[in-house]
């Protein structure tokens, strides 16, 4: 209780508890982890719900001392069956657990701790909020997402996406998400008939090549899928508006895929929600 109580507040230290909370065996949450833990006993992840933010219940798997401090999604979380896992409602836990921190008010992405000179609490940064912005991946960790500062979780591109960049979604200090990887869009350039990738675009010349291309096989309205997401080229060159027009209509902004749209007899890039089903331009390398 060191990191809750002062030094001197012997009943903060040694509270008062009945028994543990009321357990649910062969429960565990899957969705809305906020925290895990390694070699905690059951007594002190309770005690660490009760001083994170939003924390409103626990799941704990003895075999490993593995604990998960988690939140209430809006929408219910997810219950699995497992033999492995208990899960408990902090409310019916004693709060005197939590000591000096037991009606704190720290905001979401925050805990509760003593101050430096032990004589009051503070609350410091301990989780990323929300979610990491992942189109087309699937969480490849066994006990699902966690979101420990400084802590990576490992993903997989799904249905025939490919992976660029390395598999990790990471909480960076003091609390954002730094993704490091893009799952293109489908595959569709990596078919044995046509080997390539999904078209980059990076001088003017090239540009007016495309467009005469498309009008020359009568595309007219369609939205057309080209190499460009999250302001890079699929050969990793960052964009640069080198097209001769001034109505990007939001081309480059972050956690979107670029395509190209015939508007008002005119083409313009536009930008699309990744997972959207598209046409797409390909590109070959010859020599």
């Amino acid at each position: 209780m060191e990191d809750v109580c002062s030094a001197d507040d012997d009943k903060c230290k040694k509270p008062n508890l009945s028994g543990v909370g009321m357990i649910e065996k062969g429960k565990c949450s899957l969705t809305g982890v906020l925290l895990r833990f390694r070699q905690l006993s059951l007594l002190e992840c309770a005690k660490r719900c009760f001083i994170t933010s939003n924390c409103t219940s626990i799941n704990y798997r003895q075999n490993w001392k593995l604990c998960d401090l988690v939140m209430s999604d809006a929408d219910g979380n997810k219950i699995a069956d497992d033999s492995t896992c208990i899960k408990s409602n902090i409310t019916t836990w004693k709060k005197s657990l939590a000591g000096q921190c037991a009606d704190h008010n720290c905001k979401e992405g925050q805990k509760c701790q003593l101050n430096a000179d032990g004589n009051g609490i503070i609350c410091v940064a301990a989780y990323c909020k929300g979610l990491p912005n992942t189109p087309h991946a699937e969480l490849q960790e066994p006990f699902g997402l966690r979101r420990n500062l400084d802590t990576g979780n490992k993903f997989k591109c799904g249905n025939g996406n490919k992976m660029d960049g390395k598999p990790f979604a990471v909480c960076k200090s003091p609390g954002h998400w730094k993704v490091l990887f893009n799952c293109t869009t489908k595959d569709a350039c990596s078919t044995e008939d046509i080997n390539g990738d999904l078209v980059t675009i990076t001088t003017k010349k090239k540009w007016d090549f495309i467009i005469d291309y498309l009008e020359g096989i009568g595309v007219n309205n369609d939205k057309i899928w080209i190499g460009l997401k999250d302001k890079k080229w699929m050969t990793g060159n960052a964009f640069q508006n080198v097209f001769g027009f001034t109505d990007l209509t939001d081309a480059v902004f972050t956690n979107t895929c670029g395509v190209i749209r015939k508007k008002n007899k005119k083409c313009y890039i536009e930008t699309e929600t990744c997972t959207l089903t598209k046409k797409f331009l390909c590109e070959k390398l010859i020599g």
